[in-house]
């Protein structure tokens, strides 16, 4: 056979094979047209091209195209059996393409178990490449919040051990008024009533002072406010301008306790230290 009409018959059964795998063959007469189109390429010794076979399979399995591999294997089993029945009956009219036929088939499925076996490790092979890159994010996102973990929790040392130092000088703090009222009291039978009085409200007013003081640090430290919220309907307090109301006044509404417990130890200090002048002109 001349190469010229090898070829066209390569090309033929290519063609013939693409249309085995666009659809199932439906009744015995369109099984019965395939075969007999099959005969005539197999006609005068055909041998076909092995070759051929394996980038053709691998066109047919892709999933852009609008063939199949799945209704090939039907195609071929069916015509199978369709030539396989001729023979046993007796008929034989495709006897001479039978051999060829077989190898065919046998070609066929070959290349289709190759290339199945092939996309399924190509598709494992992508899970695990997908698995492994979400393993990876994971552990680059873990590793992120550990390194915000540790360093939070050495900040939170940093902080504890701040507040701690504070509330010691609290209670310090406190011990050393509660002392120094007490010896106040224990001398009060030798002491002028008004200077007792002056010596405690200086006492309270700078005990008080100063456990704010301590507290406003705490405050600053744990990021709490200790400002109350002000009612005021044009308060610039939060906005980060400057504040329209002035220093006393802004006192009087962000740290009302403070301020009023101030006002009322100095009304006090005036009132204990006017009454000291009075009772010394009297005497």
């Amino acid at each position: 056979m001349l190469a010229a009409e090898r070829k066209r018959r390569q090309d033929k059964l290519v063609e013939n094979i693409f249309g085995l795998s666009k659809h199932l063959l439906g009744d015995n007469a369109e099984v019965r047209r395939a075969a007999l189109e099959l005969k005539e390429i197999y006609s005068s010794d055909f041998r076909h091209s092995y070759s051929e076979f394996f980038p053709l399979i691998l066109h047919i399995q892709d999933e852009k195209t609008e063939y199949s591999l799945d209704y090939l294997s039907e195609n071929l089993e069916s015509l199978r059996t369709y030539v396989d029945t001729d023979f046993l009956d007796g008929t034989k009219e495709f006897k001479d393409m039978n051999k060829n036929f077989d190898k065919l088939c046998d070609h066929l499925n070959l290349e289709i178990g190759r290339v199945t076996y092939y996309s399924q490790n190509e598709k494992r092979t992508e899970d695990l490449s997908k698995r492994m890159e979400s393993a990876n994010k994971d552990m680059g996102e873990a590793t992120i919040k550990l390194e915000k973990a540790s360093k939070k929790a050495e900040s939170i040392q940093t902080e504890l051990l701040s507040i701690l130092s504070i509330f010691a000088a609290i209670v310090i703090a406190f011990s050393g008024g509660l002392s120094f009222l007490g010896g106040t009291l224990s001398g009060a039978s030798e002491t002028y009533i008004c200077k007792m009085i002056l010596l405690l409200l200086m006492c309270g007013f700078v005990l008080f002072n100063t456990i704010f003081l301590l507290m406003y640090l705490v405050g600053k430290i744990i990021g709490r406010s200790i400002y109350a919220n002000c009612i005021s309907e044009d308060c610039t307090c939060k906005k980060g301008d400057k504040p329209k109301c002035n220093g006393i006044n802004r006192i009087r509404k962000r740290l009302p306790y403070v301020f009023y417990i101030n006002v009322l130890m100095l009304i006090l200090t005036i009132a204990d230290i006017a009454a000291w002048c009075v009772d010394k002109n009297i005497l």
